[in-house]
């Protein structure tokens, strides 16, 4: 089986949670339009790869094309 590795742009947000003073942290994909959050950067680091790598096999199972990188993105604010 032939195996390509991909590098995704991975957008991480701190945010406050509504109507308390706690953070969180949310971490976006966007060219896969996924997302996900966690309390610490690092759950979320393990929690943004996880469902990245599960988007991708579902993807794959279902016979769709997989989004890939061109390599030039482009982040403003």
């Amino acid at each position: 089986m032939k195996q390509r590795i991909a590098n995704y742009t991975v957008v991480i947000e701190k945010q406050k949670r509504i109507g308390t003073n706690k953070f969180y942290y949310m971490a976006y994909v966007p060219i896969l339009g996924i997302a996900t959050e966690s309390d610490t950067i690092e759950k979320l680091e393990k929690e943004i790869k996880s469902l990245i790598q599960f988007h991708i096999e579902s993807l794959a199972e279902e016979g769709e094309e997989i989004p890939l990188e061109n390599g030039e993105a482009f982040i403003s604010r």
